[in-house]
């Protein structure tokens, strides 16, 4: 591809402008509409989206199992292509919805059978979410190529395309993330003091909102603070003096009250928390993460579990809760090289986890009420690098869920067309989904993903709009899985 500075300077301001009118027009519209919305619910649903760090390559944990497509696959992939018979089959519809859309059929990385027990069941709760990733518009080959349209800035980095994905306002400086602005505006269907969103793995795009209260905890409880021992009796041991300085109408001026008030919310917030996470009568739901002794992702779904449970259940201090949205993440999908070996310990916990989490709550009545889903950084190249991958764009998605219309496909599965000569090269000119250098141009975009979310949440389309303010671009904006 022929660089064409002009074209770069252009598409560079174009976004830019984009950006700046976004940021000052957006962020004013969705604190008025936060502060005008009028939201109430007689049920509870949750949100929980887990995070892929470093990019997975989905089209390694979701390949082709039929001859055509498979011969394709291996062609393109000559270094790290999974074996045939060792692929999980789906069975996805053959044709029409539902279908991957290629004619053709697929099956899960040999890691995966838990999912793949849950996506082929009756009622299937999993969904395959074909070819997503960031996007201003729907955006051709071609019009790629050539510059003719807008496309997110900084493509194929890791910390932009992270904060693109979790934002997804036409900016690589999120001010607030579609996490955020969801709980900003529906805070009005809580009638609870307490956090709407919360993260159970550090401070992202994703939390940020405009007046949304959110809340960073630890994976297994709610981070307290270490306050001063009381073993000195004097009365001025320490703990006499940190009481002191939080106690109510003791402060002479605004900075002590602004303090005290924070250190009482935060101890007060934490203690909540951490007695719903212990409630009496809490089922076991730990015996469904069998890696719940370290901080990974089943301790943070097992602690997700147990306050969706306390939600539901009247435990007092934490009642009133109509909507929440939960954070979770794991690392590590940056498979550069040694992709063979360590993909199957990733994608075995992603599968292990989710499954769990699922049938955790499933165990108490609760899997309705939640829908998972799965982002990252971005896909992978369909082309390899020796015994790995390099940074892509679109890439697979799982959707799980009680009220998820599961066993099936959503979106389109991109082509696997290349030749077993110089791969990434000639991916670029024979296949029509490549960006060049095996990069695939997404399909459907996190707007749509995101907003069927969104949707599912109770969310009303002109605030979709607001939320996601590239969904206008698009002429689907309900892929329809929940």
């Amino acid at each position: 591809m022929n660089f064409d500075r002009r074209k770069f300077l252009c598409k560079t301001a174009h976004a830019a402008l984009g950006a700046s009118v976004y940021s000052a027009l957006g962020n004013l519209r969705l604190v008025h509409a936060a502060a005008s919305a009028n939201y109430s619910f007689s049920d509870y649903k949750a949100l929980v989206c887990i995070f892929l760090y470093g990019g997975n390559d989905a089209f390694n944990m979701i390949v082709p199992t039929d001859g055509a497509h498979y011969a394709q696959y291996q062609t393109v992939r000559p270094a790290i292509a999974l074996a045939r018979n060792t692929l999980l089959p789906l069975n996805a519809p053959a044709s029409g919805a539902g279908s991957p859309g290629d004619g053709g059929s697929y099956g899960f990385h040999p890691a995966m059978t838990d999912l793949q027990a849950l996506f082929n069941q009756a009622s299937s709760p999993v969904a395959i979410v074909a070819n997503v990733g960031t996007l201003v518009q729907p955006v051709t080959k071609s019009q790629y190529q050539n510059g003719t349209v807008a496309v997110p800035p900084q493509l194929f980095s890791h910390n932009d395309q992270q904060a693109y994905w979790q934002s997804s306002p036409p900016s690589n400086a999120p001010i607030t993330g579609w996490g955020g602005r969801i709980c900003d505006l529906i805070a009005s269907a809580n009638a609870s003091t307490l956090p709407m969103l919360n993260s159970l793995s550090g401070e992202d795009a994703f939390m940020r909102g405009e007046t949304g209260n959110n809340y960073i905890m630890n994976a297994g409880d709610a981070a307290t603070i270490d306050v001063p021992d009381s073993w000195d009796t004097n009365a001025n041991n320490l703990k006499s003096v940190f009481d002191a300085l939080r106690a109510a109408g003791t402060q002479g001026n605004a900075l002590e009250r602004t303090y005290a008030a924070q250190i009482n919310h935060s101890l007060n917030t934490a203690a909540q928390i951490n007695a719903a996470i212990n409630a009496t009568g809490m089922p076991n739901f730990d015996s469904f993460f069998p890696a719940i002794s370290d901080s990974g992702l089943d301790r943070q779904l097992s602690t997700v579990a147990k306050l969706i449970w306390a939600a539901n259940n009247g435990v007092a201090g934490y009642t009133g809760q109509k909507r929440q949205v939960f954070f979770v993440s794991t690392g590590g999908f940056d498979t550069h090289d040694r992709q063979l070996p360590i993909q199957p310990v990733l994608l075995g916990t992603l599968s292990r986890s989710m499954a769990g989490f699922h049938r955790a709550l499933n165990s108490a009545g609760l899997a309705s009420k939640a829908t998972t889903f799965t982002a990252s950084d971005f896909g992978r190249t369909l082309s390899c690098n020796d015994d790995g991958t390099d940074h892509g764009w679109g890439s697979h998605h799982l959707v799980i869920g009680g009220a998820v219309t599961g066993g099936r496909f959503y979106g389109d599965n991109p082509s696997h067309t290349g030749t077993a000569a110089m791969p990434s090269l000639a991916l670029s000119a024979g296949n029509p989904n490549d960006a060049g250098y095996g990069q695939i141009i997404p399909s459907t975009s996190v707007d749509q993903y995101a907003a069927t979310l969104a949707g599912w949440f109770g969310l009303s389309a002109s605030d979709l709009a607001l939320i996601f303010p590239n969904l206008t671009n698009f002429s689907v904006k309900n892929l329809g899985f929940a």
